[in-house]
C-alpha cells in the first residue's frame, strides 16, 4: 500500500479514535473563540485565487480599536461585521431609554437582542471607565503618564517556501526567498497614532521595497479625524472612493451589500497600489463634517516606449525580476478634493464630494482600459434614510461621461430577519480609479447591471442566509467578445441540533456566459458551476473542537460538451490545552478534474494573513499551526503547510513553478501588545 493511500485511510479513522480517546476531557459546552468565529463566518465564501489578508488586517485593526459602546452612533455600530440596522437600533433605544452601559457584558440584559448576535459585537466593544471612578495612589510623572495612556503595537512576519522555484533556480529573480512583514502602530489615548509599514514579496531585494507611514488624529476638538502622509478615502457605498478591498457576496446575505464609510483612515496595508499619499483632514461642526483632501503618488505602469502612454497598472506589487522592477512606480497621480457630510442621527445622513485626479502620462485608449486622457474629475452624492426598521441607502456617481449607482433597501423585521436588495447600474463609460463598488467583477464598477436579493433569518432551528443575484454586462469587452449576463443564488443553513454540535449544509448555483474558442471563433457559452458543502462541527470541550467537511463541485460548459468534477474532504481540530496557546491541525484530501473544478478553502493562518489557495488534481494538504502567548504582551505564532500531489512531476506555472510535487511553506510571526 502506498504511503498516499495509507493515509487517506487513516484519515477515516481519525476523527472516531480520537473522540474515543478525548471523551474523558469533555466539560461544559462552550462556544468558539469570538473573533475566530466572527472571521470564520464573514470570510467562509472564497473570491479566488487572491490574497485577502487585507480583510483580516482590518478586521484586526478594529478589534484592537473597539467601539465605545457609549459613544457609538447609529453608523459606527453598523461598521462591526454582522450587525444589521435593527441590531443597532435595539443597543441605541437601550442607550437612550436607561443610560450608559457599565460593561459590554450588559448587553446581555438588553431585552430582543440574540445572544448569538451579543457573541459575535463583545469583541468589537468597549466600555470606558468613568473618571470618577478611576482611583490612583499617586500623581503619574510625564514618562508613566505617556505609557498607560499609549498602546505599542509590533508585528513582524517571515514566510518562507521551503521549495526553489523556477524563478530562483534560473536567476530571473533578484532577492532572497523570504517574504517579510514588519509593522509598528504607536497609539496614544486612542486619539494619536503613527505607524510604519515595511514589506519584501518573496524574490524581491530589499527589506522595505514598499513602505508607508501615517501619522492619525481623531476626536480632537473640533478634528474629527486627520492624517498625514498615507491614508484611504471612503465615501458612501464605494462606487467613487473606497478601500482597494471588500467584502463581496458570501454566505453572510445581507453585510457585504450596504457598505458603511468611514471617511478617511490612515494606511496600514501591504497592498502597494491604490492609497493616497499626501494629506487629509475632517472637521465636525455639529451636524456637519467638512473634508479635504491632497494626494501624489506614483505608481506601478505599463508605459508604451514610443507613445510614453500608460497601457496598464500591475497591481501585484511584484517586483522580483528585470522586467517588473522597470514598471515599478514611473506613473503619478495628483488628487485634491473635498467633501461635505450632513448626520442626523437615526433619521437621515447624506454627503456630496467632488475630486479631480491628474496623472503624468495619458492612458491609451486601445488598451484594456475603456477611456483616454490623463485629467478627470468625479462628483459624487450619497445618502441614507432611516424609517424605523426600514432603511434606504445608495449613491450616485459621476464621472464627467455617465452616471453609476447603486440603491439599496434593507428590512429588518425583528432581531431575527433581515431582508435586503439592491439595484446597480454601472454604464460601459463608467469608470473610477478607486471605486471598489459591489457587484459580481470583484470591485470593478463598470459595465454591469445587476439586481440583488437576499435575506438573514435566525430561527428556533438554526441561521437561513439566502441571495440571489441576477447581473448583465451590457457592452462587449477586452475579454468577452459580446454582451454577457448571469445569475447565482446561495443558501446557507447553520444549525445546531443538539448540545455540542453544530452543522451547516451550503448550496450555491452559478450560471453565466463565459467566452470558448468554438470553430477557431472566440463566443460565448453558458457555463454552469455548482457547489454543494457540508460541515459537522464538534466542540467536545472549552479545550477540544473538532470540524469537518465535504465539498464538492460540478463544472459544465454543454456548448462544448466539457463536465468536470471535484471533491474535497478534511478533518480539522483546534486544541487549547491552556488560555495562552492555541493549536490547529488541518488534513486535506482533493480530487478535481482541472483547475476548472477546482476548490477553494479558507484556513487558520498567522493573524492578519488570509490567501484562497485552489486546490485541483489530486493531493492531500495539511498544515499546524501553534499560537502562543509567551508573556502578557507578546505573542509568537508558527505555522507549517504542505501541499502534495502524487501524479504530479511539478507544481505551479511560469517563474513561480516548482520542479517537484512538494510545496511546503514555513511562517513564523511574533506580535507585540505594549
Amino acid at each position: 500500500m502506498s504511503l498516499y493511500k495509507f493515509l487517506r485511510l487513516l484519515f477515516l479513522f481519525i476523527p472516531v479514535s480520537f473522540l474515543i480517546s478525548t471523551i474523558s476531557l469533555a466539560q461544559t459546552d462552550s462556544t468558539y473563540l469570538q473573533t475566530e468565529e466572527v472571521l470564520e463566518n464573514i470570510l467562509q465564501e472564497p473570491v479566488g485565487e487572491v490574497d485577502n489578508s487585507d480583510l483580516i488586517e482590518d478586521i484586526d485593526l478594529l478589534l484592537k480599536n473597539p467601539i465605545n459602546l457609549n459613544r457609538a452612533t447609529f453608523e459606527d455600530l453598523q461598521i462591526i461585521p454582522g450587525i444589521d440596522i435593527n441590531t443597532a437600533k435595539i443597543i441605541i433605544d437601550h442607550r437612550n431609554k436607561y443610560g450608559n452601559f457599565f460593561s459590554v457584558n450588559e448587553l446581555n440584559a438588553v431585552q430582543n437582542l440574540n445572544k448569538k448576535v451579543i457573541e459575535g459585537l463583545s469583541p468589537f466593544l468597549f466600555v470606558e471607565k468613568p473618571a470618577e471612578i478611576i482611583v490612583k495612589d499617586q500623581p503619574l510623572g510625564p514618562f508613566e503618564n505617556f505609557m498607560q495612556s499609549s498602546n505599542i503595537l509590533l508585528r513582524s512576519r517571515i514566510i518562507n517556501s521551503l521549495q526553489t522555484n523556477k524563478g530562483f533556480n534560473e536567476n530571473k529573480f533578484e532577492g532572497t526567498k523570504p517574504k517579510v512583514y514588519n509593522r509598528l502602530l504607536i497609539r496614544y489615548n486612542r486619539q494619536f497614532q503613527i505607524g510604519y509599514l515595511a514589506e519584501k514579496d518573496a524574490g524581491e531585494k530589499q527589506l522595505n521595497e514598499f513602505s508607508t507611514y501615517h501619522l492619525a488624529i481623531n476626536d480632537l476638538g473640533i478634528i474629527h479625524k486627520a492624517v498625514v502622509l498615507d491614508y484611504l478615502l471612503e465615501f458612501g457605498q464605494g462606487l467613487t472612493l473606497w478601500s482597494p478591498y471588500a467584502f463581496l457576496k458570501g454566505a453572510d446575505a445581507v453585510y457585504p451589500v450596504k457598505r458603511t464609510d468611514r471617511i478617511l483612515r490612515p494606511y496600514t496595508s501591504s497592498t502597494e497600489n491604490n492609497f493616497f499619499r499626501g494629506g487629509a483632514a475632517a472637521i465636525k461642526f455639529d451636524n456637519f463634517i467638512f473634508s479635504a483632501f491632497y494626494s501624489n503618488n506614483y505608481f506601478d505602469a505599463n508605459i508604451d516606449s514610443l507613445t510614453g502612454k500608460i497601457l496598464s497598472t500591475p497591481e501585484d506589487g511584484l517586483h522580483r525580476t528585470f522586467s517588473e522592477i522597470r514598471k515599478r512606480k514611473t506613473a503619478r497621480e495628483k488628487m485634491f478634493g473635498g467633501r461635505i457630510d450632513f448626520i442626523s442621527e437615526r433619521f437621515l445622513s447624506f454627503g456630496f464630494l467632488h475630486y479631480r485626479s491628474k496623472f503624468s502620462n495619458d492612458f491609451e485608449s486601445s488598451s484594456v482600459f475603456d477611456f483616454s486622457g490623463k485629467d478627470f474629475n468625479y462628483t459624487a452624492f450619497y445618502y441614507n434614510l432611516y424609517f424605523d426598521k426600514l432603511n434606504f441607502s445608495g449613491e450616485f456617481s459621476y464621472n464627467g461621461t455617465s452616471v453609476a449607482s447603486i440603491n439599496i433597501m434593507q428590512l429588518a423585521l425583528s432581531s431575527d430577519f433581515t431582508f435586503i436588495t439592491s439595484i446597480r447600474s454601472y454604464p460601459r463609460n463608467y469608470f473610477s480609479f478607486h471605486g471598489f463598488g459591489f457587484g459580481e467583477r470583484s470591485g470593478t464598477t463598470s459595465n454591469e447591471f445587476g439586481i440583488y436579493a437576499g435575506f438573514r433569518w435566525r430561527t428556533k432551528f438554526g441561521l437561513i442566509n439566502f441571495y440571489y443575484d441576477q447581473f448583465k454586462f451590457p457592452f462587449a469587452t477586452f475579454f468577452n467578445p459580446q454582451p454577457s449576463n448571469g445569475d447565482e443564488f446561495l443558501v446557507d443553513y447553520l444549525s445546531r441540533p443538539i448540545n455540542k454540535f453544530e452543522t451547516r449544509i451550503r448550496y450555491k448555483y452559478e450560471k453565466k456566459d463565459v467566452p470558448e474558442m468554438l470553430n477557431n471563433t472566440k463566443q460565448l457559452v453558458k457555463r454552469l458551476r455548482q457547489i454543494l458543502r457540508l460541515e459537522l462541527i464538534y466542540s467536545i470541550s472549552n479545550i477540544i473542537r473538532l470540524k469537518g467537511r465535504f465539498e464538492y463541485n460540478s463544472f459544465k460548459v454543454s456548448a462544448i460538451k466539457s463536465k468536470e468534477k471535484g471533491y474535497l474532504i478534511f478533518q480539522d481540530i483546534r486544541f487549547a490545552p491552556v488560555s495562552n496557546l492555541n493549536l490547529y491541525g488541518r488534513i486535506i484530501f482533493f480530487k478535481t478534474d482541472s483547475f476548472n473544478s477546482a476548490i477553494y478553502e479558507y484556513e487558520n493562518n498567522l493573524t492578519g494573513v488570509l490567501t484562497n489557495i485552489p486546490l485541483f488534481g489530486e493531493g492531500m494538504r495539511w498544515y499546524i499551526l501553534l499560537r502562543y502567548k509567551i508573556f502578557k504582551y507578546m505573542a509568537l505564532s508558527f505555522k507549517y503547510a504542505e501541499t502534495y500531489k502524487p501524479k504530479e512531476k511539478k507544481i505551479g506555472s511560469g517563474n513561480t513553478q516548482i520542479p517537484l510535487n512538494l510545496d511546503n511553506v514555513l511562517s513564523i510571526q511574533l506580535d507585540l501588545n505594549i
